[in-house]
């Protein structure tokens, strides 16, 4: 199902198990090139396509598909932030 984008790119799966990371750590994700953002659904994913990428959560809270969006563009903004030195993150 996940094979074409699970083989190329770096791999940041979303799960509510996933680690917790800051702002700071999350941006260093993005000295990747191509990297590759899967969102867990009510039932999660399947251990085998876990062990193909990162797993992190955004917050320990249960959110929306659409919520979860939001929450991941503002933090990938922010990461760009932190990484081209702006103020935003601050």
């Amino acid at each position: 199902m996940f094979e074409k984008y699970s083989q190329d790119g770096f791999n940041i799966i979303l799960t509510s198990e996933g680690k917790l990371v800051d702002s700071f750590e999350f941006s260093n994700f993005f000295e990747h090139s191509k990297i590759n953002f899967f969102i867990a659904g009510a039932y999660g994913f399947e251990e085998e396509f876990k062990k193909k990428g990162i797993n992190i959560s955004l917050s320990p809270l249960t959110m929306s598909h659409k919520i979860a969006k939001i929450v991941l563009f503002e933090q990938i903004y922010r990461a760009l932030a932190i990484k081209n030195n702006h103020p935003y993150h601050k």
